[in-house]
């Protein structure tokens, strides 16, 4: 006998011999009929067949002339080779007790290979089945063709994440009457955790220009470590600062600098980003000042995974 599913289209077999040859686990029902003699409200031994009866408890159907008996109701069946408790048979009636063999589907999945929770069935190679274990909290699920199964979980990956902030603040009040760059003293370091990562720079700068002739012009410029990134290069360039008037009016103008740049610095050593500050023109008392009257100036550095 093949025990066999319906898989939307055809029947197919998933135990028994069949469809899937010899080599395929048997189930059968064993089937015991014996003719009574009259009066009977119990039967055993062997039937019709000289076949003993033998059944697993539990497992067992019994007929009567055909009919279908209802176990606890009709009959009793405790003990595995005997049926109790019927109604006192007439003689010529037909005692069936079928009983179906224990079987298991072929190449079945033991449920024993999982072990705890989360636990994810996959396989080692074709036609060999595994357990991956969970993976820690939030780990996630990765492909490894290096391990044994093909999977392994993994920390997730970092891309576009920020990774860390560092933040510093400056309120001295600096100045210069030179068109040669110099440090305004605002400056902040960090540490990459990886040399894909880049680093996003924020400034705020509070500034004064001065002259007492029409166009007062200076600049600020972005430096990672002594490195040139983002600003006017040149000293005496035009400066990225600049305010002028008609004639010979003096000029005076108070503001803030912001800006930001996203930074490669391809490294996971301490780096530091810090601004440098210029007069464009020194002539008729040319002056730049920044973090005027004290004003604070900050810097924040964002490090950007890849």
């Amino acid at each position: 006998m093949a025990v066999k599913r319906y898989d939307g289209s055809a029947w197919q077999t998933v135990a028994g011999l069949g469809a899937q040859g010899p080599a395929a686990t048997s189930s059968s029902i064993a089937t015991w009929v014996k003719t009574a003699s009259g009066g009977e409200t119990s039967v055993s031994g062997n039937d019709d067949s000289s076949q003993p009866l033998s059944y697993t408890v539990g497992q067992e159907l019994v007929f009567i002339n055909g009919v279908l008996q209802k176990r606890g109701d009709d009959y009793t069946a405790t003990t595995g080779n005997s049926i109790t408790g019927l109604t006192a048979l007439t003689a010529g009636d037909i005692v069936s007790v079928w009983t179906v063999n224990a079987f298991s589907v072929t190449n079945a999945i033991s449920n024993t290979i999982m072990d705890a929770k989360g636990d994810l069935l996959t396989a080692s190679s074709a036609d060999v089945p595994a357990r991956l274990a969970v993976g820690a909290n939030n780990t996630v699920l990765t492909a490894d063709s290096s391990t044994a199964t093909g999977l392994k979980w993994a920390t997730p990956a970092a891309g576009g994440k920020v990774l860390q902030v560092v933040q510093a603040t400056y309120g001295v009040s600096t100045q210069s009457t030179s068109t040669t760059w110099a440090d305004t003293g605002l400056s902040a370091t960090i540490t990459p955790s990886a040399t894909s990562s880049k680093i996003l720079v924020l400034v705020n700068q509070p500034f004064e220009l001065f002259r007492s002739s029409t166009g007062a012009g200076g600049g600020i410029r972005l430096l990672r470590g002594s490195t040139f990134i983002w600003g006017d290069e040149a000293a005496n360039s035009g400066g990225s600062l600049y305010s002028s008037a008609g004639g010979s009016t003096s000029r005076q103008v108070n503001y803030y600098h912001s800006f930001s740049y996203v930074d490669s610095p391809s490294t996971t050593s301490a780096t530091t980003y810090k601004t440098q500050l210029s007069v464009n023109d020194t002539s008729n008392s040319g002056r730049m000042t920044v973090q005027y009257i004290s004003n604070d100036s900050s810097i924040i550095l964002m490090e950007i995974g890849a």
